[in-house]
């Protein structure tokens, strides 16, 4: 038997035919490289098989975690179909039950976290209150602690310096300072903090002794021109685009206004402190109503000083004279009135998203902190303990 036959002996194939026997012999010659290759092929297939689908569950898992709040605690996403409340909705505002004296933080003095004569302050969104310590000429950031963080300024009147600086307004990362003695309003990013003055070129924009900053929905600057008697509005890269009142007592004038807010609809709120009472303005600038007159009962004002507006558009008036703080409707209806015994001349307001307020205290040299409690409904509560 030859070499051929003895083969297909060995593999249980006699009796094949000549034709299958050849192609059975072409198979089994088949150089071994080939069914490496094959084998390999096999396995890379299977592997990225393996990682496509490895990658497919870890894209739907990671849609599904939740996403960190920068605190190391876990925030649910936001998943589509989520009804997100806008800022400018009309929202039915929860009753007001009443206002807690909680501290007071700050002293007089000229060191850190000390005042002279504090003024104007606002609070940016990670707890941190600016204060115009016109007194020390200077602008002083604190935590609600009253735990000093930095300052800004000193006396003199080179850009950076401040002679009795009286109102502040943030606007993201841009610091405003209404720097009264020195006729002028200067902002500085927070950033580089190199301070400019807002400057224009026409004489019917020159300031004397502004007191008041605030800012609008879109970024616009208002600015009260105080013994111009008149608030300026600019654009938010500080054009002028227009300016309201004059010296009287009617309808769109004013004695000695002090500050303005500015709430999410574009209505402006300007505290006409010589003529005890709030005027308010529509976006257009048209004049829309006008409350307030001289005297102690809820409603009016001696003196009223600063303004402010919370999350839920109650709108807060530092009553300088009468040593309190009045809250009222958007409408500008009364709805409470707060101080405490050792509250001497109220003047600069914020108020938390928490419903804490905090009050300057020129003549104390400190701030008063407050709390505001408001009613929940049963829904609320349900929904927090969840």
């Amino acid at each position: 038997m030859n070499s051929r036959h003895h083969l297909f002996s060995n593999l249980g194939c006699n009796g094949v035919d000549a034709n299958f026997s050849h192609f059975s012999m072409v198979q089994l010659t088949t150089p071994p490289s080939l069914f490496s290759t094959i084998k390999n092929a096999k396995v890379k297939s299977f592997r990225c098989g393996t990682f496509l689908i490895c990658v497919t569950l870890l894209c739907f898992i990671s849609c599904a975690m939740p996403e960190p709040d920068g605190k190391g605690v876990l925030q649910p996403p936001i998943v589509p179909n989520v009804d997100l409340v806008s800022s400018i909705r009309t929202r039915e505002s929860p009753p007001i039950l009443g206002v807690v004296y909680l501290k007071t933080i700050g002293r007089t003095g000229q060191g850190a976290g000390e005042f002279l004569m504090p003024m104007g302050i606002v609070l940016d969104p990670y707890r941190q209150l600016y204060v115009a310590d016109a007194g020390n000429n200077r602008v002083q950031v604190i935590d609600t602690d009253g735990h000093f963080i930095t300052e800004f300024g000193s006396f003199g009147w080179r850009e950076g310096e401040f002679d009795y600086p009286n109102d502040l307004a943030l606007s993201l990362d841009t610091l405003y300072v209404a720097d009264t003695g020195n006729n002028r309003v200067q902002y500085c990013n927070l950033v580089n903090r190199i301070f400019y003055p807002i400057a224009t070129t026409s004489d019917d924009y020159q300031f004397d002794a502004p007191e008041g900053i605030g800012i609008g929905r879109n970024g616009e600057v208002y600015v009260v021109d105080t013994r111009n008697h008149r608030w300026v509005q600019f654009s938010k890269n500080l054009v002028p685009i227009n300016d309201m009142g004059s010296f009287g007592s009617h309808r769109e004038q004013f004695w000695n206004p002090t500050d303005l807010a500015v709430n999410p609809h574009g209505t402006v709120y300007v505290v006409d402190t010589g003529n005890h009472r709030i005027v308010s303005y529509d976006f257009s600038g048209n004049p829309t109503k006008t409350w307030g007159e001289k005297g102690s009962e809820l409603g009016q004002f001696r003196e009223p000083k600063r303004i402010a507006i919370d999350d839920w558009n109650y709108i807060y008036v530092t009553d300088s004279g009468n040593r309190r703080i009045q809250i009222f409707t958007p409408e500008g209806r009364s709805v409470t009135e707060f101080t405490v015994k050792t509250l001497l001349n109220p003047c600069g307001i914020a108020v938390s998203q928490e419903g804490q307020v905090y009050v300057s205290d020129t003549e104390a040299g400190d701030i008063k902190v407050f709390n505001v409690i408001f009613k929940t409904n049963s829904t609320s509560d349900a929904n927090s303990k969840e």
